[in-house]
């Protein structure tokens, strides 16, 4: 008989927690952790897939304490398949042992039905990505208005000093965007110490192919540098004062079309044997013409000629050959560490996106070749998870989807496409765990995240130029699961506003370089030096997995757990301080960290029924309060704990104390106005 939906067991005594890494889990066990209900009344099952059927498979009780229940069981992974993906079936029972509900948890929390596939947890046999780039922080450069190696940027034969911030209204007749301005990779070398200096790593350089544009993106010829940025000689020399810095380097590729002006499709008629205006041409089948002799092309530019895969030339070129693009760089004397793939859900044969993911795990895979430990990231238009699920293939993404574009809208109230987007606390953590779900932690790991790029107004200006919350956005995105990426003027701060720093206008780098483009300027660079070396100090931030635990209008927080270590984030923009219960929110923290190994039985009366969660699974009623978990609180008061508050508060002893003493009651959390705090555990 069919259930409604407005039953009385519309909510469940039992709250459960499950990750596929904290602390520290392997690929060969799984881990559950439930309360709120005596274990003897609980029958489990973890629920895997091989050969594509789940199977399923008992897991057994290993004990209680203060209230929590662990239940443990193999992974039994599918030998073919280097994904693990599973989900949970729970039994209820009565107290004579019949069974009265039955429920299942994945992802999503918990459910009536079965979950789709796409909503079970997903952990790696074996983690193919690179170890390196998990660890790192990424500073994004647009080379041509970063830094030049003649001390000055040059404009229409001007030469701009960069010493003090540049005003746009000098340059009112002057298109910048179509006018190089003389950055080069030369300047990129002489700006490593600095970069280094701030904590970052790892540069990522938008393309430096030649190309008759100053971005780059309509490239000309795939074997050279453009010799604006100083030809391949200057990216010879960039590498080797990289390698001085223990520094790695990034390119951007457009390999899902070239520039007009490409030799291969050749508009101008250079050659007399571009594809465009000879059918004969060697490289026609490079392209897609429709009937009419007119050529396929990316993003409705003209002159963006679409790439055709289905070509064995188009392949032999790109990655296939030993000379090819994707090799050629990543092998000495170059070494570049990675690529960024360009519009990589266009990539595909016949002038449109067929065997997207076939073309784009070649490329991945003749890149490792080159270089094994190279870091193969894809810049989507869409939703990246259907490659990024699938094996062998990109190893992370730019993060639209799970970062970009909700703390965009969180923070300044405007969507990507620049359209009014109210966003709420609530709506950003049901965005990013919706799009986490279904995705391995390991890739988690390797996803880019931004506040800025050179595609987007810059962030600053659509918070309204809020020091504050600029800080606590910037606290954000460090802390956050995935690689923190760095665009070039973050750090510039107010001078942002007050020079009208645009995603491609010129960066004062002497003034960075000097730590005095402005006061706000030099505070913003020491809060992202503090804020990277953080991250550093805390294992949780690079490789732990991320568990939302409060959201609300204006405010939302999250923790990070890895093994022995965690972090706490709570972030308000709001001009009120933000005061809400903490209920059992903590509970995966004291779970996962607190509960011994050799814990024995708790045969306790089921004094946990009283606890009513919905059936989501993700956020607790209000009146729970978190009985039971007072000897764990009481553990967590023994850490040694250090706080740090960006925005309009900052850190203070008086305000560590106050914190810490509020959080190890397990009663109420505090939140003061615009601002982030991070409590941390210190290695022991």
């Amino acid at each position: 008989m069919r259930q409604n939906t407005s039953s009385q067991r519309a909510s469940l005594p039992f709250q459960c927690f499950h990750t596929c890494t904290a602390p520290g889990v392997d690929a060969s066990n799984a881990e559950l952790f439930v309360r709120g209900v005596n274990h003897s009344r609980l029958k489990i099952w973890i629920v895997s897939f091989s050969q594509n059927e789940d199977v399923k498979n008992p897991m057994t009780y290993s004990g209680s304490y203060s209230g929590i229940h662990r239940f443990v069981a193999p992974l039994n992974a599918d030998k073919s398949r280097n994904l693990i993906t599973y989900y949970f079936k729970i039994m209820l029972s009565n107290k004579d042992g019949e069974p009265v509900d039955v429920v299942w948890y994945s992802s999503l929390g918990m459910s009536r039905e079965p979950p789709l596939r796409q909503h079970c947890y997903v952990i790696e046999l074996f983690n193919t990505h690179p170890q390196w780039a998990m660890d790192s922080v990424i500073y994004q450069i647009y080379p041509d208005k970063f830094a030049a190696s003649s001390g000055n940027f040059t404009v229409d034969g001007t030469k701009v000093n960069t010493e003090s911030p540049v005003r746009l209204k000098d340059f009112e007749f002057v298109n910048l965007d179509e006018t190089h301005c003389g950055g080069d990779l030369d300047g990129v070398a002489t700006m490593l110490p600095y970069i280094r200096g701030l904590g970052c790593d790892t540069i990522y350089l938008t393309p430096i192919f030649k190309a008759p544009s100053v971005h780059k993106y309509d490239t000309e010829d795939y074997d050279v540098v453009d010799t604006h940025f100083g030809g391949n000689g200057a990216l010879k020399r960039l590498r080797t004062v990289a390698l001085g810095y223990e520094m790695k380097i990034l390119l951007h590729g457009t390999f899902n079309h070239t520039g007009d002006s490409n030799l291969w499709f050749d508009r101008q008629e250079k050659t007399g044997k571009g594809a465009l205006r000879h059918k004969d041409s060697p490289y026609r089948e490079i392209y897609t013409f429709n009937s009419e002799g007119e050529a396929y092309v990316s993003d409705d530019k003209a002159n963006y000629p679409k790439l055709d895969y289905s070509s064995y030339l188009t392949r032999h070129l790109i990655y296939e050959g030993e000379n090819s693009v994707v090799k050629k760089w990543t092998r000495a004397p170059y070494g570049i560490d990675g690529w960024v793939i360009d519009d990589a859900n266009q990539i595909g044969d016949n002038g449109n996106a067929r065997n997207n993911v076939e073309r784009l795990s070649a490329i991945c895979s003749s890149a490792r070749e080159s270089h094994l430990d190279c870091l193969m990231l894809g810049h989507f238009g869409t939703d990246p998870r259907y490659a990024l699920c699938s094996e062998g293939n990109v190893d992370g993404t730019i993060n639209y989807t799970g970062f970009i574009s909700p703390i965009r809208s969180f923070f300044g109230g405007i969507n990507l496409n620049g359209d009014p987007t109210p966003y709420t606390g609530e709506d950003l953590r049901r965005t990013c765990e919706e799009f986490a779900v279904g995705v391995s932690q390991q890739l988690k790991l390797c996803l880019v995240n931004q506040l800025d790029n050179n595609s987007l107004p810059r962030f600053y200006d659509i918070i309204g130029g809020d020091k504050h919350l600029y800080q606590a956005a910037l606290a954000c995105l460090v802390t956050w699961r995935g690689i923190p990426c760095i665009y070039q003027g973050d750090e510039l701060g107010d001078v942002i506003a007050k020079y009208e720093v645009g995603p491609r206008s010129m960066i004062p780098f002497k003034a960075l370089k000097d730590h005095h483009a402005s006061v706000n300027s030099a505070e913003t660079q020491t809060v992202i030096t503090e804020l990277t070396a953080l991250r550093r100090s805390n294992p949780a931030f690079s490789r732990g997995t991320m568990i939302f635990i409060s959201a609300g209008g204006a405010y939302f927080a999250y923790m990070r757990l890895y093994k022995d270590r965690f972090s706490i984030v709570l972030v308000n923009a709001s001009r009120q301080q933000v005061k809400f219960e903490q209920g059992s929110i903590l509970f995966p923290l004291l779970a996962s960290m607190y509960m011994p190994e050799d814990c024995g039985s708790d045969n306790a009366e089921d004094s946990g029924e009283d606890l009513l969660i919905p059936l989501s699974g993700r956020n607790v009623r209000r009146y729970d309060h978190a009985e039971g978990l007072e000897g764990l609180y009481e553990m967590l008061g023994r850490e040694k704990l250090a706080v740090y508050s960006y925005g309009a508060t900052r850190t203070s002893k008086e305000f560590e104390e106050k914190f810490i003493k509020e959080l190890i009651a397990g009663k109420n959390m505090t939140i003061p106005p615009r601002s982030t705090v991070i409590v941390s555990n210190l290695k022991k």
